[in-house]
């Protein structure tokens, strides 16, 4: 299909940053290539076309928003990433996940005990 990505993807969902021209964004790495990514953004989503820079933990990706739409942002990197720092990244979300679910449990865990108004 053209248009299509060819490299496989990693399934993410970590906190990254988008860095614009018109300022920085936090977001969610959704998912992740050699080639590009998928983010979501916790603004308004940049435009097509617009240059960006991805930075998450140990990687700084410089691209191009390939496509905007249904709150999810397509970014084509200027040069692919190696392979190895897209695999450390698949287990730093690993770990990610992991330790979020331990502070929510420990949230719902300190507001039923009536230690925390805040889940």
């Amino acid at each position: 299909m053209p248009g299509r990505r060819a490299d496989a993807r990693v399934r993410l969902h970590i906190p990254a940053r988008l860095v614009l021209l018109t300022g920085t964004q936090q977001c969610f790495l959704e998912d992740l290539s050699v080639t590009g990514a998928a983010l979501i953004p916790q603004d308004k989503l940049p435009a097509e076309g617009a240059s960006a820079i991805l930075q998450c933990e140990h990687i700084e990706a410089f691209g191009m928003v390939r496509w905007a739409r249904h709150g999810r942002v397509g970014l084509m990197f200027d040069e692919k990433l190696p392979l190895a720092q897209v695999v450390s990244l698949r287990h730093i979300a690993d770990s990610y996940e992991a330790n979020e679910r331990e502070r929510n449990m420990e949230r719902a865990r300190a507001w039923v005990q009536g230690r925390s108004k805040i889940l």
